[in-house]
């Protein structure tokens, strides 16, 4: 029973089409099903029925379930072997939602690289639910979410809390009537209620801000001015630095662009002050599968990257509050 044809095999359930399988594994259909065959004849059962559509049997869907369990205990046994030396090679998969990915995974990686240069690190990106599935199914070793749901076998750690802050340009506040100056400079942070017709600079739908934001201003029957949408955060903050208009954006965000001495010279950044849900960056693991030394290192290093983090954006963001 070799693990390439319960790879084979395990892609072909995952995807339910034998042309889109082989495309994925970079084989013929062919030799997939040639593949698929052989199992099903060294095993004397049907994993498939192939009309009127492919759909598993119930032998093919016990056997999904203990192929994935074979070939996570075949990724541990690689992962133990890889733990046993530092010079040997490994590769380590993790997920993280795109705004976390492009804020911290650089810093991550250039400590993680310098201490275990043989590892090759794997990045998936997706929503905090796709990457909990993906995880709970074995296809990464940990992620980074936001308020990642619990589980009995995985471990999670709270990084940090995610605030969000109003920013907008100097040229902005100068040109802004008496009742906006007064609400945007208010030393208990921005009244989001009060945002009524200011020019909003917003991220399109499917960011998961415009998504919290959407449904406070619902409850508060807000109608925002929304002058521009973007799901870019650069483009969104660089139009901020214009004079046309306010952006409500994530802390880590505007963590980057603070610490460049044009970007600082030009923006305000304010906490806004609604009730919202809270929104945590947090770290998952599962607690049964082997954890070799390598995983544990990125674990540490995260951790360490995001307390600097949370030491020092305070500090970054007073500077643009002056």
């Amino acid at each position: 029973m070799p693990l390439r044809s319960l790879k084979y095999f395990l892609v072909a359930a995952e995807e339910m089409n034998f042309r889109k399988a082989a495309e994925r594994l970079y084989i013929t259909q062919q030799s997939l099903s040639s593949s698929i065959q052989k199992l099903e004849r060294q095993y004397g059962v049907a994993f498939f029925e192939r009309k009127p559509r492919l759909i598993l049997t119930p032998a093919g869907r016990s056997m999904v379930e203990y192929v994935r369990k074979v070939l996570h205990t075949e990724q541990q046994l690689v992962a133990a072997l890889a733990d046993t030396s530092r010079a040997s090679t490994g590769s380590l998969r993790v997920g993280v939602t795109g705004t976390r990915g492009a804020v911290f995974m650089p810093r991550i990686w250039d400590v993680y690289h310098r201490q275990f240069p043989n590892i090759v690190v794997t990045t998936v990106e997706a929503s905090t639910a796709e990457l909990d599935e993906l995880l709970r199914d074995g296809k990464i070793d940990l992620y980074i979410g936001v308020n990642v749901p619990r589980h009995s076998n995985m471990q999670v750690l709270t990084f940090m809390r995610d605030r969000i802050f109003c920013v907008f340009s100097r040229r902005f506040l100068a040109k802004a009537p008496p009742a906006w100056h007064e609400a945007l400079l208010d030393p208990h942070g921005f009244d989001l209620t009060k945002i009524d017709s200011m020019p909003l600079i917003t991220f399109t739908h499917s960011n998961g801000l415009r998504y919290t934001l959407e449904r406070f201003f619902e409850k508060q029957d807000i109608h925002p001015n929304i002058i521009f949408e973007t799901s870019r955060h650069d483009l969104a903050l660089n139009l901020c630095r214009q004079e046309h208009g306010i952006g409500l954006v994530y802390e880590m965000i505007l963590y980057d662009a603070l610490r460049r001495p044009d970007v600082a010279g030009e923006l305000y950044a304010v906490p806004v002050r609604a009730e919202l849900p809270q929104k945590n960056t947090e770290l998952a693991y599962r607690l049964e599968s082997f954890r070799p030394r390598y995983l544990q290192g990125f674990i540490q290093i995260a951790r360490a990257v995001f307390e600097e983090y949370s030491q020092t954006v305070g500090a970054v963001i007073r500077r643009a509050q002056k």
